[in-house]
């Protein structure tokens, strides 16, 4: 019995085998060897050596062969725990495995960053964990595992993670720029917005244009690239501009009733960009993104 959940448990075969603190020490190397996996992955290298090895394998091995070795010195006359007999090692994996998938589904989940569509904030290899709670699009691999109406409001100037509208298959991270009834403007590498106003008056406020504080400027790639810091609300950030590139304002998505480098938000929806803005596919090109397509809200960076 310890042989055959040393292969399909792993770790929890030394809480059948009355060893606690193993069970802890191959549960960690587990979870740190499949961090260190993710980020030496993360960016496909075929020159680098170890592209083709995962240091999960190694534990794999290690493993069911450390708690063979355990049970075959076992101490028979040692009073067991709670945990150490078949049903309740069984229960425990179970309730963990439950635990995981359910943790993922509904509160935290981590993405990897393929692009760079989002530089300088995140490059290609870095990690983000996604806060999902509260956003209604609960899913767990690709599979959907429940929808609900969603109970969080976006904020100007965040950063989602969402299925991208013409293909749901497809994740996307980029910035939220304008809400639901914000007309925005993206003319000359300039952002303008003029918020949602409900009745539309003297009051209203007009176009604000999104203010860029210039950083420095660097030769990429045979471009020259420029760095600014933009402010929405109370979010600061930096984006990226290719003083070379022109703006492809006949390739922007065409919103009937407004001119080809205006939009304005319809309910239920968000205008997103990317800080990279000369090399991000986003609302510009394709649309607006349904607030039940938001997989949730980037909290964390690693």
């Amino acid at each position: 019995m310890s042989i055959l959940y040393g292969l399909v448990l792993q770790p929890f075969a030394f809480l059948y085998v009355n060893r606690a603190k193993l069970f802890w020490f191959y549960l960690i190397a587990f979870v740190l060897g499949a961090l260190i996996d993710s980020k030496l992955h993360a960016i496909p290298d075929k020159e680098a050596w170890y592209q083709n090895i995962n240091f999960v394998w190694f534990i794999l091995i290690i493993c069911p062969v450390h708690a063979c070795l355990v049970s075959r010195r076992y101490d028979k006359e040692q009073v067991r725990k709670w945990y150490a007999s078949w049903w309740a090692t069984l229960v425990c994996f179970i309730m963990f495995v439950a635990c995981l998938i359910m943790g993922r589904a509904f509160l935290y989940e981590p993405f990897s960053i393929p692009g760079k569509s989002m530089s300088p904030t995140f490059n290609p290899g870095d990690h983000v964990i996604v806060s999902k709670y509260g956003y209604g699009n609960y899913r767990y691999s690709g599979i959907q595992i429940h929808t609900a109406e969603p109970t969080k409001v976006l904020q100007r100037g965040v950063i989602v993670v969402f299925q991208h509208p013409l293909d749901p298959n497809i994740d996307f991270v980029k910035r939220v720029i304008g809400l639901p009834g914000d007309k925005i403007i993206y003319r000359n590498k300039t952002v303008y917005i003029k918020p949602a106003c409900i009745n539309e008056s003297d009051e209203c406020p007009n176009y604000k244009k999104v203010e860029k504080e210039h950083q420095f400027a660097q030769k990429e790639g045979g471009s020259e690239y420029a760095y600014y810091q933009e402010s929405l609300d109370p979010v600061t950030y930096d984006i990226k501009l290719n003083n070379d590139h022109r703006d492809m304002v006949s390739r922007y998505f065409n919103q009937p009733g407004s001119r080809s480098d205006e939009w304005i938000v319809p309910d239920n929806h968000y205008f997103v960009l990317g800080d990279n803005r000369d090399n991000s596919l986003d609302s510009r090109y394709w649309g607006f993104v349904p607030d039940s397509n938001i997989i949730g809200k980037v909290t964390v960076k690693w």
